[in-house]
Parts: C-alpha cells; structure tokens; sequence
C-alpha cells in the first residue's frame, strides 16, 4: 500500500506563502498527521550546531490543536538523529491534500544528548504579533521544555492528548 502524498504550505505568520514541500502521510488522527518527507533546501544548511543536507529524511509531526511542528531530522547517510526542529507556530490546518501552517520565526533546536537552544529571538521580537500570540508561544516553549516526552529518541507518531 502507498502512502499518500501531502503537500505541506509554510506560511510566514501573516499566512503569505514561504514555500512547499510533499511528503508521505504515515499516521494521523483529527488533530495531528506524521509526515515523512526529505530535506529540499539548499544542499547544505548550518543551523546552530547541525547541518541539514538535501536528502536528509524528516519525520514531520503537524497539530491542529498545538502552538508548534515537530521535525525529526535524520541523517541521509546512517539514519542517526541529528536533532528535533520545534517550529512555534499558529495550530497547523488540514485538508484531504495538505497541510499548512503558519510560522511564528522562534525555533526551538533539541539535540539527542538533551542539548537544547532557542533560535531566532531577534528575528521573533521583530514581529508584530498580539500579546495573547506572544504569551502562547512563550508558555509553549516552556510546556517542551518541561515535557521532555514530547520530544524523544525515535519519534513516533504522537496523537493530541
């Protein structure tokens, strides 16, 4: 049986389009869908302490009811995790052929050895965003953080609770 392709649309946080990407719907449910896609970039990517590289494989977990994506990126050449990408972001919509979501620019990066970093402050804190959207994002980082099952060591499909 095939999996079905999705196109998955990033948005900036103003819903303009950022780009797209397709990928192979592995699970879902209401309110969360696994995506398995590889990395299409740039051939390489630095960001803080990993290197994407085209062809790395993504496991991509989308919720409509959480203010974040999760990106599991492995290496293209030996499978191993190299991090968990956290994209704050507005709850993901669905349709029966994608998946779009609206980025929020504050990353969180999660390395295997529990390592963590948030990214682009700068770049979040220059957006024109509601108290009540900043607030949500700030709680999010800190519900992560303090829920380290949320992201763990061979990613699965992980269902709204």
């Amino acid at each position: 049986m095939n999996a079905q392709t999705l196109t998955v649309f990033k948005q900036n946080h103003l819903g303009e389009p950022v780009f797209s990407w397709e990928g192979a719907l592995l699970a879902e449910s209401p309110t969360c869908r696994l995506v398995s896609a590889r990395f299409s970039g740039a051939d390489t990517v630095p960001v803080d302490k990993v290197t994407f590289v085209k062809g790395d494989l993504m496991l991509e977990n989308y919720y409509t009811d959480r203010w974040y994506n999760i990106f599991e990126l492995h290496n293209r050449e030996d499978d191993q995790v190299k991090c968990w990408y956290v994209n704050l972001s507005y709850p993901a919509q669905f349709n029966a052929e994608s998946i779009t979501w609206q980025d929020l620019a504050l990353d969180l990066v999660v390395y295997p050895n529990g390592e963590y970093r948030l990214l682009d402050e700068d770049e979040y804190d220059d957006l024109r965003l509601e108290p009540e959207v900043r607030r949500r994002c700030l709680e999010t980082v800190q519900e992560i953080l303090a829920n380290p099952s949320l992201i763990k060591s061979g990613l699965v499909f992980q269902p709204s609770r």
